[in-house]
């Protein structure tokens, strides 16, 4: 029996070895320009340690304009999305399930449609907008769609671009829920839909949604396709455009884009498992007894 647990054992350790070596593989693809990137961002040939790049990015100051715009974008597509997506969905729960599939199918459609197809069509769509000449309405609408400070047109391409997994995280979490019980208890006790959102059913989902507003803001911050086709000059453009000057600094300036990206999609998963596990816990809880008919009846005798 001993050769035969020995012999099961190193069986079991084999395998177990070979599972891990899909993930070792993909860590080394991963990590092996993220490393190398930050060793010639921040260390010369003869392995001494600078931040030339860090101090020609401070000395410019032309990343200032590009950073705000950038994060403005973020920010404000973030909440759109969000404000957005999540009563319409809470909507299709309660009054239109059979809509769920139809929702969902246009939800998913850009996984489908490539970024440079989407920039081409609002391409197209603001050269009709500005057609119509000075002082038309189409060039009012153009003009304020791709204002210098802050460009309308990516707030909205980039809330089509993250609909998809973003839809994915907060439909899980409102199918988990009896919105139906919930939504008519606020109701009897005299809260109105708006309040029932904010104080009943967002607590309930703010792991999904923090996770939404996480991934929408890092897409948001380090897409580039769209912003170079729109000549709008965010921080990843600002970065292309700065390789040419300044190559140490842009490489210094896309490991810091890349591990801001990666921090906020890590507080986001770490952050939606917390709420997701205290939810359970709370939802695990025994209710409290409920007085019972001869209990009632002592009571009011007393």
């Amino acid at each position: 029996m001993a050769p035969q647990l020995t012999s099961r054992r190193k069986k079991g350790r084999g395998t177990a070895a070979l599972t891990w070596l899909p993930l070792i593989a993909l860590a080394i693809f991963v990590l092996t320009p993220q490393l190398s990137s930050l060793t010639y961002a921040f260390f010369r040939s003869d392995g001494s340690f600078t931040t030339d790049g860090l101090t020609g990015l401070s000395e410019s100051g032309a990343i200032v304009a590009p950073l705000i715009r950038s994060l403005g974008i973020a920010a404000l597509t973030s909440v759109l999305l969000v404000c957005t997506l999540v009563p319409a969905l809470v909507a299709v729960h309660l009054w239109a399930p059979r809509l769920r599939g139809v929702l969902s199918i246009v939800c998913t459609l850009p996984l489908v449609i490539p970024a440079i197809a989407i920039a081409a069509g609002m391409t197209t769509v603001l050269r009709g907008l500005a057609s119509n000449g000075r002082g038309s309405l189409g060039m009012e609408i153009n003009l304020l769609l791709q204002s210098e400070n802050l460009p309308l047109v990516l707030v909205g391409t980039y809330v089509v671009l993250c609909l998809p997994f973003t839809y994915r995280s907060i439909d899980a979490g409102l199918a988990s829920l009896d919105l139906r019980t919930l939504h008519e208890s606020s109701a009897s006790l005299g809260a109105d839909l708006r309040t029932t959102l904010v104080t009943v059913v967002a607590p309930n989902i703010r792991g999904s949604v923090m996770f939404s507003a996480f991934y929408t803001f890092a897409l948001s911050i380090g897409e580039y396709t769209i912003a170079a086709t729109l000549s709008i000059n965010t921080l990843p453009v600002f970065l292309n455009t700065l390789s040419d000057a300044n190559f140490r600094g842009s490489i210094t300036l896309s490991v810091l884009l890349n591990f801001t990206t990666w921090l906020l999609l890590a507080a986001a998963t770490v952050g939606a498992s917390r709420f997701d596990r205290r939810a359970a816990k709370s939802a695990e809880l025994p209710a409290a007894p409920t007085p019972t008919t001869a209990s009632r009846k002592e009571n009011q005798l007393v």
